[in-house]
């Protein structure tokens, strides 16, 4: 997309923390947006905010509830013609280690940070192929889903999230819809004051820092809006949000590539391989022509 003047986005999660600030990215791009939440009275304040900025329409909708999503796409082809740019942005967060999370508190996790974005693609995304229009998809993973950060539950559902997005961008590679992975570190949000999972948690804060330091270091959320806009425009596929970790997914990266066998490949073998797993969104990532 090269222009988001007149389009219309929709971000799930979109009146507290990361999503507003992309709601707000993308309402000074020119965009109507139209943001979802489950607190009735921090949409209700978002949704002022933000038609105070440009055009901006508050709803409730739970990410786990499909029929609710079918409903929100329904009325948005009524009243907006459909979505161009959908933000799949609704999550949780959830730091407890593997020994203390409850088969429950698994569910729920993963039910929001991991099937509540596939529940707005597979939505959305039929009707966007069909409008033929230029659109983007946007979701929120997190630097964890790439490094393993801490809280195994939440780590794993946005490792989730990267890999389904990733897959995602080959599907739509000859189609006019762009997709983006948004892996922020620790930015200024409430998550910490979202909906509590089920059952008793007891509170971890990640390598036992002071939460006034936590919010003291973090990005503020409109930095991020800015970059995901800026994503949408490029067609970036990976929206890392922090120049801090570079250093960490070096390393991560390295971790992996010296685990790979130091053995001359079979060529009938590496050629399989090949034809199965080659991802043309890799090359296109690194500014290379996808062969």
């Amino acid at each position: 997309m090269r222009d988001l003047r007149g389009r219309t986005a929709l971000v799930t999660g979109g009146d507290s923390g990361i999503g507003l600030g992309i709601a707000h990215a993308v309402c000074d791009a020119g965009m109507s947006v139209v943001i979802s939440g489950i607190v009735e009275e921090t949409l209700e304040k978002a949704g002022s905010e933000l038609a105070a900025v440009g055009t901006a329409h508050a709803v409730r909708l739970d990410v786990r509830d499909r029929a609710g999503f079918a409903a929100l796409a329904d009325r948005m082809d009524r009243e907006f013609g459909g979505v161009d740019v959908l933000v799949n942005n609704a999550g949780v967060g959830f730091l407890a280690p593997t020994t203390e999370a409850t088969f429950e508190q698994w569910d729920w996790v993963l039910d929001i940070n991991l099937t509540g974005v596939f529940n707005g693609i597979r939505t959305f995304l039929p009707r966007m192929l069909a409008a033929g229009r230029p659109g983007h998809i946007v979701s929120t993973a997190s630097i964890g889903g790439l490094l393993g950060a801490p809280g195994s539950t939440y780590a794993a559902a946005k490792a989730g999230v990267v890999g389904l997005m990733e897959a995602l961008a080959a599907e739509l590679v000859d189609t006019p819809v762009g997709v983006s992975i948004l892996t922020p570190g620790i930015v200024r949000t409430n998550i910490h004051n979202g909906p509590p999972p089920p059952g008793s948690v007891v509170v971890h804060t990640p390598g036992d820092a002071a939460e006034t330091d936590l919010h003291a270091a973090a990005m503020p959320p409109r930095e991020v809006g800015d970059r995901v806009v800026r994503a949408i425009l490029d067609e970036q596929l990976y929206v890392i949000t922090h120049a801090e970790h570079r250093e960490l997914l070096e390393r991560r990266f390295d971790a992996i590539l010296r685990c790979v066998p130091d053995e001359q490949p079979d060529p009938r073998r590496a050629g399989v391989e090949r034809l199965i797993l080659h991802n043309p969104v890799y090359d296109r990532a690194l500014g290379r022509t996808a062969r």
